[in-house]
């Protein structure tokens, strides 16, 4: 399995229909910002994600790319430390 970004179920949606999950879940949370590309999911589904904005809570709404984790690797924003 890649190595996710932001551990969450893809399948739950906030009110808005997107996706969501929170800093705490995930790997970098200094790499969670709106509009940045990140691999998110769990053991069951990984998909490519773009962050639409995150809650003063620490809340971390997304929208799902059309299509698979190949074909939209590279969008992935990845930074070299």
């Amino acid at each position: 399995m890649d190595d996710l970004d932001l551990i969450a179920d893809l399948n739950a949606q906030d009110d808005d229909g997107l996706g969501w999950s929170t800093l705490a879940d995930a790997a970098v949370p200094e790499r969670i910002r709106p509009g940045a590309m990140l691999l998110a999911g769990n053991r069951h589904a990984q998909a490519v994600v773009r962050v639409v904005a995150i809650d003063e809570d620490g809340q971390v709404h997304f929208a799902i790319l059309p299509g698979s984790v190949a074909k939209n690797r590279h969008l992935l924003d990845r930074y070299v430390a």
